[in-house]
């Protein structure tokens, strides 16, 4: 029972234990996906860069061209570098500890011995080779004068015929010689021969030290790994802050170039999600402020055509009733007949208007506007209109009453111009006032201008659609007719007249329309002449148009 038990807890441990080696697994397995698709991620970018034409693949190659070139620049300087210190300062040190040890040593040789034979040699650097004291980092041999190595500190005499070729160059230049190479043993090492100066001695003898440039190799090594890593790491931030910059501009570009593309395909409704406060998000609120722009004039356009639709199709179903009731009713019905074409007559002179107020606004679009400046009274003109819309006043139960100065006023414009200028105010004053209702028509001069101000106490404007009521098809109220473009039309001809056309309302209270004007003076027989020879000009290139 006991040895059943264990079983079953060994087992149970095992099943425990690859339980935790799944789990494992599965972290190990989430966290490699995870790790591919970041890598996959950063990596986006550059696959672009080799497959695409964009501003991708032109930003990273100028920038890892550059980046490439600094990076093998500086990693061979730092190569030159490491090698010229590590190097330079074994080779100092060595020709300086060599030059300083043959000093001693005939030194030495000097003081024991006045006159040194070969025997004496060999002693006197046995035992000088017994005292040294760096035996265990750098080897010290002493050569005679045949060339011949007959010390050594490494206690292995060197093969015959080994070549020396720092010792050759000492001997060469009567003083000292340096060698780097590869030894017979196929060891890095550097080599340096002085030779010594011996009492009555004829003949080349020379000290010659060595030392093993492997550890020196190893540390060079490891500097240019650590180096070479570094610019790796480096390379490897700089590539991660580039894909994540690219994708920060790239992304967000081809994003607006798709909503760009939706919108110029007539979908206004489409809005750029800003994620930054930048040159970017800055553009992204300019193409929303646009698309919603766009949606306003698209709007304000079908209501136009709309409304054109409408206001021409009143007077033409008018026409049409009427003249079929004409026709059918004889001539026995003259009162018909009289009622009938007075409706027609007055349906086809609103039918003449609303043309010509579409064709005035055709041209005020293309620029083809043209003024016949002349010196007029302004105040008769105003007269006027305000006698054409005395009977419309009366049959409406509303009062229209014109403040008329008791001088002329001259002014330089266009009559028919201005005129529809203050028919299109009084005509929008009457229309916007109730029954029994009041319009005012008065005139003002101040510093050489004519201020013809036409004030009603209607339903008014709305504070936040007052700066839009002189934009092209908007209307501010929809339940009167027209086109929403007669206060387009005036603000136009005022401009060109160097005038002024200031709408005040408020809601519920009424509105103020004021037409400012400059006052012609008796100088201005010259402007008149020159407006006059313009407006000639302009008319034949209109003409010809």
């Amino acid at each position: 029972m006991e040895e059943l038990t264990k079983t079953d807890a060994e087992k149970a441990a095992e099943a425990d234990d690859g339980s935790s080696q799944s789990v494992f697994r599965q972290k190990l397995g989430k966290l490699s996906a995870t790790l591919g698709k970041l890598m996959g991620h950063l990596s986006l970018p550059y696959k672009e860069m080799v497959r695409g034409k964009g501003i991708t693949r032109r930003w990273l190659f100028t920038t890892f061209s550059l980046l490439g070139t600094m990076i093998i620049v500086i990693f061979i300087i730092s190569v030159s570098l490491i090698n010229s210190f590590y190097y330079n300062n074994i080779k100092q040190i060595m020709d300086q500890r060599a030059s300083v040890t043959s000093d001693y040593f005939a030194q030495t040789a000097f003081n024991s011995y006045t006159a040194m034979n070969e025997n004496d040699y060999r002693l006197s650097a046995q035992s000088f080779v017994e005292g040294f004291s760096d035996k265990d980092k750098m080897e010290i041999q002493f050569i005679n004068g045949r060339g011949t190595t007959i010390v050594t500190s490494s206690g292995f005499e060197p093969p015959a015929g080994q070549p020396k070729p720092d010792y050759e160059e000492a001997c060469s230049n009567g003083d000292h010689g340096t060698w780097n190479g590869v030894n017979e043993n196929n060891e890095h090492v550097y080599a340096v021969s002085y030779i010594l100066e011996l009492p009555d001695y004829k003949g080349y003898r020379a000290i010659r030290m060595i030392v093993s440039l492997e550890p020196t190799d190893s540390a060079v090594r490891s500097n240019i790994i650590l180096i070479f890593a570094v610019m790796m790491i480096v390379l490897l931030f700089i590539s991660l802050s580039s894909s994540y910059f690219i994708r920060s501009i790239v992304n967000p570009v081809k994003t607006i170039t798709n909503i760009a593309g939706h919108i110029a395909g007539g979908d206004f409704s489409i809005r750029l999600e800003k994620q930054h406060d930048d040159e970017i998000g800055d553009l992204m609120d300019s193409i929303n402020a646009m698309a919603a722009e766009l949606a306003l004039s698209e709007n304000a356009k079908n209501d136009f055509i709309s409304s054109v639709s409408h206001e021409l199709r009143t007077p033409l179903t008018a026409i049409k009733g009427w003249s079929e009731t004409v026709l059918m009713c004889g001539t026995e019905d003259e009162a018909m007949i009289k009622r009938g074409m007075g409706i027609i007559i007055n349906e086809t002179e609103r039918l003449s208007g609303l043309v010509e107020q579409l064709l005035d606004f055709s041209r005020m679009q293309s620029g083809r506007m043209v003024m016949n400046f002349q010196m007029l009274d302004i105040i008769a003109e105003i007269d006027d209109v305000v006698f054409m819309f005395a009977d419309k006043a009366r049959k409406e139960d509303k009062r229209l009453t014109f403040y008329e100065p008791e001088q002329a006023i001259p002014v330089m414009g266009d009559r028919d111009k201005l005129k529809q200028v203050i028919i299109i105010v009084i005509d929008n004053a009457m229309k916007y006032s109730e029954s029994g209702g009041e319009i005012y028509v008065y005139t003002s001069v101040e510093n050489d201008m004519l201020t013809i101000g036409v004030r009603d106490h209607g339903c008014g404007i709305p504070a936040d659609q007052l700066p839009k009521v002189k934009q092209k098809f908007y209307k501010a109220n929809t339940s009167k007719g027209g086109f929403g473009i007669g206060l387009a039309v005036a603000d136009e001809i005022i401009r060109k007249h160097n005038g002024e056309f200031v709408i005040d309302s408020v809601e519920g209270e009424g509105t103020n329309v004021s037409i400012i004007l400059p006052i012609a003076r008796q100088n201005t027989n010259i402007e008149i002449s020159a407006a006059a020879e313009k407006n000639s000009t302009e008319s034949e290139v209109a003409n010809n148009e």
